[in-house]
């Protein structure tokens, strides 16, 4: 007998599914809209907060992705608050590696469970592992990793005046994708541990 949908996991889910997309979007009109970038970041952050306390904090890789969510919190906040193009461009890279990390560690741990959770921990885990070997490859000058514009936050850290939208888009892509899904999943399931 499947146990019942908390109402943490009702209010993560629909954190998520309002504010992963709107976070993506206003990611796209750039520097004009970075309050309610923000804004929208910091209803994220409580969505994926409450998918932590559903998959059990206790657990190693949720406690790895929190880990790494935390670095890519205060990446987020740089970018939103920096004036420095360099600083900019070193916390978007931050940022993506490190917000690519933690879907990576919650992929593997929604692995680990049955049927739907395990389905939605594979699709995460192949976009992660994609997203993580194009950064990789960008940072090795490897050509093919400016499929999603990684290659550019790399060039940019040595001229911080090139646009690197197309890497931001990309990553603000991946997480509202996720967290949609995440979304659907956490509405669905109970992804508490069985004790």
């Amino acid at each position: 007998m499947s146990e019942p949908i908390t109402r943490n996991a009702r209010t993560g889910a629909f954190a998520l599914l309002f504010f992963a997309p709107v976070h993506c979007a206003v990611g796209l009109a750039g520097a004009t809209l970075a309050p309610m970038g923000i804004a929208s970041w910091l209803g994220v952050s409580f969505g994926i907060l409450c998918l932590c306390d559903e998959l059990g904090p206790a657990r190693p890789l949720n406690r790895a992705g929190l880990v790494f969510f935390g670095a890519a919190f205060c990446a987020r906040l740089l970018m939103g608050i920096s004036t420095d193009p360099t600083l900019e461009v070193r916390s978007e890279l931050l940022f993506a590696f490190t917000v690519m990390g933690a879907l990576l560690f919650w992929s593997v741990a929604l692995m680990h469970r049955s049927h739907a959770p395990r389905a939605v921990g594979l699709f995460g885990t192949a976009i992660a592992v994609s997203a993580l070997a194009l950064i990789l490859a960008a940072h090795l000058l490897v050509g093919g990793a400016a499929l999603w514009g990684f290659g550019l936050l790399f060039a940019a850290l040595a001229s911080p005046a090139l646009d690197t939208s197309p890497a931001m888009a990309a990553t603000n892509g991946i997480v509202a994708l996720w967290s949609m899904v995440l979304a659907a999943l956490l509405l669905r399931h109970s992804l508490r541990p069985a004790t």
